[in-house]
């Protein structure tokens, strides 16, 4: 499997982002709340988008050290989606929203990545 994020695995549009907190799921592993669909559209990759709130934490610094541990605890740990995808080429629009007041640690914030993206994959395959 390769590690290289590609700007098509990005959720960008506008229009994607309203329908994925209108319509999606939720789960949380605190300090990372995910929001998701399961898409049936056949798109060759899960999208994903990372917010970090600027009312939660202050300073731009940390708010893009915290957006980086993210997208890596995601790019290491993406291919626990991987029985989502084996299903009628089905994919995977995530919103990973950070909730806390301080600042985590990486190990932290991995290990909570993976429990969430475990319990996506779960909920994905109890949806066929």
């Amino acid at each position: 499997m390769s590690f290289t994020l590609h700007k098509y695995e990005k959720l960008c549009s506008r229009t994607a982002i309203d329908e994925l907190f209108r319509t999606g799921s939720s789960a949380v592993a605190y300090p990372l709340r995910a929001v998701f669909t399961i898409r049936n559209d056949g798109n060759k990759a899960s999208r994903f988008f990372i917010s970090i709130p600027k009312k939660k934490i202050r300073t731009a610094v940390q708010r893009v050290l915290l957006r980086r541990r993210t997208r890596e605890a995601y790019r290491l740990n993406r291919e626990l989606l991987a029985p989502i995808a084996s299903v009628d080429g089905r994919t995977v629009d995530i919103a990973f929203l950070y909730m806390d007041k301080e600042i985590a640690d990486y190990a932290t914030i991995e290990l909570k990545m993976k429990t969430l993206l475990k319990r996506i994959a779960d909920s994905g395959i109890d949806a066929q």
